[in-house]
């Protein structure tokens, strides 16, 4: 990584070590691929500030399509998944995780009913929760 201050979405050496063996190999040809772990803070910040990919700071995590590019990718290939899954085995084998209190349900979910609202413009609709 470059001189900058690690921000608190920015994986640590050892989440990286944990999850660098998930990463895609390269290819042989073509255009060199950018930096997996840049790339992953780059995800891993928009996903924590709720920033637009294009507002990714290019000086710190590359460009904001790349970022977005690998972020669908990888979760089309599963790549999520497998990743969510490891940290959560190294959390659990550290102890940082109390299973008394973790609990499975849906009570967040969307309103799939929402209120119909007429806008003053071009009588259109929308829904709202």
């Amino acid at each position: 990584m470059s001189s900058l201050k690690p921000l608190p979405s920015d994986l640590s050496d050892k989440e990286w070590s944990l999850l660098a063996p998930l990463m895609p190999v390269p290819a042989r040809t073509g255009r060199p691929r950018s930096d997996d772990r840049k790339t992953m803070n780059g995800i891993l910040y928009v996903l924590s500030t709720g920033c637009r990919w294009e507002d990714i700071p290019p000086e710190r995590y590359g460009s904001g399509k790349t970022c977005w590019y690998r972020f669908t990718s990888w979760h089309r290939e599963g790549r999520w998944a497998a990743m969510a899954g490891i940290l959560l085995m190294e959390l659990n084998r550290r102890r940082k995780i109390n299973w008394q209190n973790a609990y499975l349900d849906a009570s967040v979910r969307q309103n799939k009913k929402g209120v119909t609202i007429r806008l003053d413009t071009r009588d259109s609709r929308r829904k709202t929760a």
